[in-house]
């Protein structure tokens, strides 16, 4: 019996690592595939419940495993969202993309962040500008002695071109932001404005606005 007991013990042991060596070895299954109008099953189920994590993309949050119209406008919404021609079907591209960002981890966000409570500390030859973001972001600030010009995006998660000079800006993403400002001269007016940046790639930009250094 207890010959017995241990073959056993050892033929569980050793199917516990076969097991978890198989699935180290074997390659990560797509979350999502690719699906389209009168599609049904798990794999449709699975792209509804990823929509429905936003409600912006997909306001009924429906999750029955048919791909109807609701799920179509779903997905041309997510296409929209993410810059990929609106075809209303998870082709190659769309499949990709949301696979990417189900292995990020970051969700389907889309929102860019808010920044609040700007300040500005000064002393002859640096400025500190410090804010709040309403997610975890990147803070970016642009200065110069001119007018800082910023161009619109022409797509989605494009990054706008900002006129001026780019500080030493922060490289990981934060609630609170602090970037100073280093060899400005004395006594001059500067222009600035901040830029926040989540992790799903979405930016924010303030307005412009001025500091000037102490004498």
């Amino acid at each position: 019996m207890k010959n017995i007991t241990r073959i056993s013990f050892l033929s569980s042991a050793a199917l516990f690592t076969f097991l978890f060596v198989s699935s180290v070895i074997a390659p990560k299954a797509l979350a999502v595939g690719q699906s389209s109008m009168g599609s049904n099953g798990s794999n449709v189920s699975a792209l509804q419940q990823f929509l429905a994590t936003n409600s912006m993309i997909y306001p009924a949050g429906i999750v029955s495993g048919y791909y109807g119209p609701l799920t179509q406008a779903a997905v041309v919404q997510f296409q929209a969202a993410y810059g990929i021609p609106q075809v209303g079907q998870v082709g190659p591209v769309t499949q990709a993309k949301i696979n990417d960002i189900i292995s990020s981890g970051f969700g389907l966000d889309i929102t860019a962040p808010t920044m609040i409570n700007a300040s500005v500390q000064t002393t002859r030859t640096t400025a500190t500008i410090s804010w709040q973001t309403s997610t975890l972001a990147r803070g970016q600030v642009y200065y110069d002695t001119a007018p800082i010009r910023s161009d619109e995006t022409t797509g989605p998660f494009q990054v706008a071109f900002v006129s001026g000079v780019s500080a030493t800006n922060n490289t990981d993403v934060r609630n609170t932001q602090t970037v100073t400002i280093q060899g400005l001269q004395p006594n001059t007016l500067y222009y600035y404005l901040t830029r926040a940046i989540d992790n799903s790639g979405n930016i924010s930009i303030s307005p412009q606005n001025t500091f000037v250094t102490q004498p």
